[in-house]
């Protein structure tokens, strides 16, 4: 599909892997880059997020042996932000640059080049930001969604709000880009709404009351961008097709509490992975409503996790735990962590 630049680079075979990371820092989230074919950001925050200092880790995945031990991943790179990081993404534009979601309203954008304080503040949202995204095709474009209800479009490029939608009721959990069409994005809120924008457009082009209860994810079919997956405090999640959203089209039930994060699989359209408060990450088959694998392999709430782009089914995962996971997904669960658990709550140094 032409969800992707990077989707013609040749995919080489993976051998079965798995690395590690262990931090004194909670993981919020866990992104691949779309440059690096093993390079991966974790947003991580102190006491859980509650309180405390965020960090930011630019980590790389080793080859490993197949059959192996886990190993560890190493660290390429790590900044600090004076409030809890709860999402991160990648710039689509430049290698080096990564967007994170700030619990004192901001996106802050870091540079893997120059250690140090961030290289831009995106001010603007009144409440803790949470969610963060780039637009794949208008590369200077990014999303974010607030505990202000507000979701909010920027221009990277000159540090400007371009379009703010206060049109959720509670606060906004998520935002996401549709992959095809560049204009085109979603939200997901306490509300139980999904609003589907167009970013010319001041009001939202679709409303769907998709959950009565909060809705915490949601994600884009990389395939047909029409499907939209939601997960939420109750548990399921839902696929919508949105030229006729009266009925979700598929319910997926088997998380035993609520689905914190979704991201629909880049090579196969029929699949979704999803991350839970019930400590489990799962591959479920969206035709057939079914679970294709489920792991266990946390200890805390999940709630980061991301499908690499060019290595089919590598997949990284992390939690509150304060461990992040990458390893291919259809060899079964990864080996143990080898890693010392690190005592949380470490005084991170502040910027």
């Amino acid at each position: 599909g032409p969800f992707h630049a990077k989707n013609w680079v040749q995919v080489f075979a993976s051998p079965v892997m798995a690395a590690w990371h262990q931090s004194p820092f909670a993981g919020y989230s866990v992104e691949w880059s779309p440059f690096h074919p093993r390079r991966l950001c974790i947003g991580a925050s102190q006491y859980f997020g509650i309180v405390g200092n965020g960090k930011l880790f630019v980590c790389q995945a080793p080859e490993i042996p197949p059959g192996g031990p886990a190993v560890p991943l190493q660290t390429l790179a790590e900044f600090d932000t004076n409030e809890s990081i709860w999402d991160s993404a990648w710039s689509e534009e430049n290698e080096n640059i990564v967007f994170v979601a700030v619990g004192d309203g901001t996106v802050k954008v870091f540079d893997v080049a120059k250690p140090g304080p961030p290289v831009m503040n995106l001010a603007g949202h009144t409440a803790e930001c949470g969610s963060v995204a780039c637009n794949m095709t208008f590369k200077n474009l990014v999303a974010s969604a607030s505990w202000d209800n507000s979701v909010r479009i920027w221009d990277a490029a000159i540090g400007q709000c371009k379009q703010s939608y206060q049109t959720h009721k509670q606060v906004a959990y998520c935002a996401r880009w549709a992959p095809q069409t560049p204009s085109l994005c979603a939200s997901v809120a306490g509300d139980g709404v999904l609003n589907v924008y167009d970013i010319n457009v001041p009001t939202p082009v679709q409303t769907i009351q998709a959950h009565q209860g909060e809705i915490l994810a949601m994600d884009f079919n990389k395939y047909n961008e029409f499907i939209v997956a939601t997960g939420s405090v109750d548990r399921s999640i839902r696929l919508w097709d949105r030229r006729n959203p009266a009925q979700p089209i598929m319910q997926l039930f088997g998380h035993g509490l609520a689905v914190r994060r979704i991201k629909c699989h880049p090579f196969h359209g029929d699949q979704l992975v999803s991350g839970s408060y019930d400590m489990s990450v799962v591959v479920w088959d969206i035709q057939s409503g079914t679970v294709l694998r489920r792991f266990d392999h946390h200890t805390e709430f999940v709630h980061g996790l991301d499908l690499n782009l060019f290595e089919e089914n590598l997949l990284a995962t992390t939690a509150w735990d304060r461990s992040t996971c990458a390893w291919n997904c259809t060899t079964g669960p990864p080996p143990p962590n080898p890693l010392p658990r690190v005592a949380g709550g470490a005084p991170a140094r502040s910027q």
